[in-house]
């Protein structure tokens, strides 16, 4: 079990898998790549990191679909009624809030949970830009927040990655999270 203490910013290896296997629709329009492409090509993640933190080997995805027994698990305290669980499995990322499971990202992802206005709202309480982006794939964004949403999100990514690519990672995750 980790907890929000041991994903400070500094432990860039979690943020950028976290990122990269996160927003499963995120794409820059101009390129047609997704997110994982573009942190890919700027050779800004370890996907050797993340493959040992979910526990993925060769075969996983065709023996359990993804899912194991044992996933490495965040767990912290959004208020005092609610408890944030999130399990990562090498195929997917399952959200719970008080052990009911509310989204997961993988291959049948259900995304899209609450406004992203909801999300500001709920996180501006707690101040915590890391509880911030680890909600954040699962807020669906209008059109009359587009651009709001992506300059916050562009923030809180120079947190993790360099400030060139936080416009461009911000507008893809923008794009993947809008309403349809």
């Amino acid at each position: 079990m980790i907890t929000l203490n041991d994903i400070e910013f500094a432990n860039r290896k979690f943020w950028t898998g976290f990122v990269a296997t996160s927003f499963p629709t995120a794409l820059d329009e101009e390129t047609d790549m997704s997110l994982v492409e573009m942190i890919e090509e700027n050779k800004a993640a370890d996907s050797n990191w993340w493959g040992d933190f979910t526990k993925y080997y060769d075969g996983v995805l065709e023996e359990t679909d993804g899912y194991i027994d044992e996933p490495e698990t965040l767990i912290c305290e959004l208020t005092s009624t609610q408890t944030l669980k999130i399990e990562f499995h090498p195929g997917d990322t399952v959200y719970y809030i008080n052990d009911r499971q509310i989204a997961c990202t993988g291959g049948e992802y259900n995304i899209w949970v609450f406004p992203f206005t909801d999300l500001l709202k709920y996180t501006e309480e707690r101040n915590d830009k890391r509880i911030f982006l680890l909600l954040l794939p699962l807020t669906v964004i209008s059109d009359q927040d587009m651009e709001h949403a992506a300059e916050i999100i562009s923030n809180v990514l120079k947190e993790i990655f360099d400030e060139n690519l936080c416009d461009q990672f911000a507008n893809s995750i923008v794009y993947g999270l809008m309403e349809e």
